[in-house]
């Protein structure tokens, strides 16, 4: 099933406007406050926090910052650590990020080294910005790729929003607007600040004077994190609705952040039982009505020539009708399939190793002498259902090659493999996120589409030549980033309040 993929947001680069009472500035306007930015931070500081995933305990973060130098100039080293240990349908994960940063006293980036183990394998990310451009190598798998990217003049560390924003007159009602560069989605995001109220919370027995603030992130219907901090930029406690779950990050001292973490099952919390009668797998037809607790059905879920939807005149209510392609309505052809709109489709990324020599050898022994392009598809789909016979969730999110050696993982990984041996051999393909209807509820899931003369949804994970209609698509981007993070969009919107009940 469909893993929660945690988006991790600290260490993002932030690119800052103020629009407060119409007026624009920019980090430039405020260089003047760098020497009493730099006494405020009174370095070292080395904070300790508690992550909790609805109330319970799954974690912790630690964040060192430092006085330090970056290439013979005075600068800020920030050391995070994330690490966090949840369930799924019983099988134990731990993932674990540490990102050290180099910032001027100005708050620019300057440097940054992010490590990760949510693929089972150490995921290495560095960055450098040199006169306003970011040089980025993702490495996985020993297979490195390269990006370059101009950031503008005004960028700081996420890290230091809550600096930035205490060095500014603190009031309720100050609006900002940012522009985010984040290390997860690697582009901008339009971001907004907002001072929402003063409060008071207890840390450790004593009451803290804080200001209440709303970072909100134009991304995947809008994510919101709310942080209660200090005059003097202290951060007492953070909490988002990341993926429609309650999680927080509370101050605490050393051991009792490294105590022991509850137990929290992400799938079993988060399945979807249906009402009326259950739908029926590998049925070629399903109807249903949808319901959102908030929100809009048009924006969560896609409509194709699969799936169409009729939004009634709540924008919250609608009915949805899937149904599969006929097999003789496919047009066959041979490979490879290029045409301008699919390309892109083709294309080796960090996650999907399309070009790798593995990928390609593995690919066209599979094929062998098969030149039709529907019949090359329903053999890799085939070789990748029966040949990962592990299928487990001890992984976050394996890549292709990863997988190819490995033969283990779930549905992204079986997603994953088959559309980087389709790409290889010059077949578009692309990934689908969304639920699929198993045993007793609908569960979030991955799947891949290949394009004949059309898309058509396969699903290697099931065994399924043709994904049958109890596969609901969610909304997302059809092509993936080096994070594939946009592929949560639909799940964003719809976790822990979409209702679904079967018409047929």
């Amino acid at each position: 099933m469909f893993k929660i993929k945690l988006v991790f947001l600290g260490l993002s680069l932030v690119i800052i406007t103020n629009w407060s009472d119409a007026v624009e500035h920019t980090i430039q306007d405020l260089n003047f406050k760098a020497e009493a930015l730099e006494n405020m931070l009174q370095l070292p500081q080395d904070d300790w926090l508690n992550l909790t995933l609805m109330g319970t305990k799954i974690g912790y973060a630690h964040v060192h910052a430092e006085k330090s130098e970056y290439e013979g100039e005075p600068a800020i080293r920030i050391r995070s650590e994330v690490v966090m240990e949840i369930k799924r349908t019983g099988t134990d994960l731990r993932l674990a990020m540490t990102r050290i940063a180099y910032l001027g006293t100005d708050l620019v980036p300057r440097h940054f080294v992010s490590t990760s183990n949510e693929t089972g394998q150490e995921k290495l990310v560095e960055g450098r910005i040199r006169n306003g451009v970011l040089e980025m190598e993702t490495t996985l798998v020993n297979d490195t790729t390269k990006v370059k990217k101009e950031i503008p003049p005004d960028t700081i560390f996420d890290l230091s929003i809550s600096y930035f924003v205490s060095q500014q007159d603190i009031r309720v009602g100050n609006h900002y607007k940012l522009n985010v560069f984040s290390m997860d989605v690697l582009e901008p995001i339009e971001t907004e600040i907002r001072v929402v109220r003063q409060d008071q919370i207890n840390h450790q027995g004593t009451m803290r004077d804080v200001y209440v603030i709303d970072y909100t992130m134009d991304i995947m219907g809008g994510l919101t994190t709310t942080e209660w901090i200090s005059q003097d930029g202290t951060t007492y406690q953070m909490e988002t609705g990341l993926l429609g779950l309650k999680m927080e990050l509370i101050k605490t001292d050393m051991d009792t952040a490294l105590g022991e973490a509850g137990e929290v099952d992400v799938i079993l919390t988060t399945k979807i039982f249906v009402q009326g009668d259950r739908p029926i797998s590998g049925s070629n037809h399903l109807k249903a009505y949808l319901r959102l607790d908030s929100g809009d059905l048009e924006k969560a879920i896609v409509q194709n020539q699969r799936q169409r939807m009729i939004i009634g005149t709540d924008s919250r209510n609608g009915e949805i009708e899937v149904l599969t392609i006929e097999l003789d309505a496919i047009q066959t052809r041979n490979f490879p399939v290029r045409t301008s709109e699919t390309e892109p489709y083709l294309q080796s990324t960090v996650y999907i190793q399309a070009d790798h020599p593995a990928i390609r050898s593995a690919a066209a022994e599979i094929v062998g002498s098969q030149g039709d392009a529907w019949l090359a598809s329903q053999k890799i789909c085939n070789w990748v259902y029966k040949s990962i016979t592990d299928k487990n969730l001890k992984i976050g999110f394996g890549s292709a090659l990863q997988t190819l050696e490995s033969l283990s993982g779930d549905c992204t990984e079986h997603t994953v493999l088959m559309i980087g041996l389709a790409r290889s051999i010059g077949i578009p393909a692309r990934v689908c996120a969304g639920l699929v209807f198993q045993g007793d509820a609908f569960y979030y899931h991955f799947w891949p589409e290949v394009f004949i003369d059309q898309w058509i949804a396969m699903d290697p994970t099931l065994g399924q030549l043709l994904a049958d209609a109890t596969h609901i698509q969610l909304a997302g981007s059809g092509l993936e980033s080096d994070s594939m993070i946009e592929f949560g969009e639909g799940v964003l919107r719809t976790l822990n309040q979409l209702h679904i009940e079967i018409a047929n």
